[in-house]
């Protein structure tokens, strides 16, 4: 009896590479807008202890971020795809809700805050499989904070992985050697790209 070997279909290749963003989404992130005077603040001291001490948000944005935090919590414990959109869905009304309200505009806690739930949303978005709202989140990120990014722990950026995960065209050589991706991720896409051609 002979077997065939067994080969990824694009379909599992791209939940595959999906699955590797749980990994990143796991990291820390930190932002930078301007590194010489801003510090940068981890995407897990987002609690609202330290958020009501410096910023002091109404307690409906409170219980809005916790509600969302404690569904994507809950999500990454039993990588449930409903649950990552429905934690990504209650991020989402809870940054259209921050951006809203002018008299945080103006306050950088509050800014740092807003990206990390964006850039939170946005991974849980693509960790559901809904690229297209993924995409979207994307382009708000960068059309409401211009020139500004998150990094995780291991300083590789927020915007280049998502543009990694969402892109619908193969990445080329050049265009791989200069995102400021994981070396984890840009090995599975290399092996993706690799199998999908030979």
């Amino acid at each position: 009896m002979t077997t065939k070997p067994h080969f990824y279909t694009k379909k599992a290749t791209r939940k595959l590479t999906l699955s590797l963003c749980l990994v990143f989404a796991l990291s820390a992130c930190t932002t930078t807008s301007n590194p010489l005077t801003k510090p940068t603040v981890s995407i897990d001291k987002i609690n609202t202890s330290h958020d009501t001490d410096t910023y002091a948000p109404s307690d409906a944005a409170i219980r809005c971020q916790s509600h969302a935090r404690n569904i994507a919590m809950h999500a990454e414990t039993v990588a449930s795809t409903a649950q990552y959109l429905a934690a990504a869905k209650a991020m989402n009304s809870c940054i259209s809700s921050a951006l809203q309200n002018s008299a945080y505009s103006n306050n950088q806690a509050q800014q740092e805050a807003i990206m990390k739930m964006m850039a939170v949303a946005t991974l849980n978005f693509i960790k559901a499989g809904d690229v297209i709202t993924a995409t979207r989140a994307v382009n708000r990120f960068k059309r409401i904070y211009p020139h500004q990014d998150l990094y995780f722990e291991d300083y590789t950026s927020f915007l280049d992985t998502a543009t990694a995960l969402l892109s619908t065209e193969p990445l080329g050589a050049s265009q791989m050697s200069s995102l400021n991706i994981s070396r984890a991720l840009r090995d599975e896409i290399e092996r993706k790209h690799y199998w999908l051609n030979h």
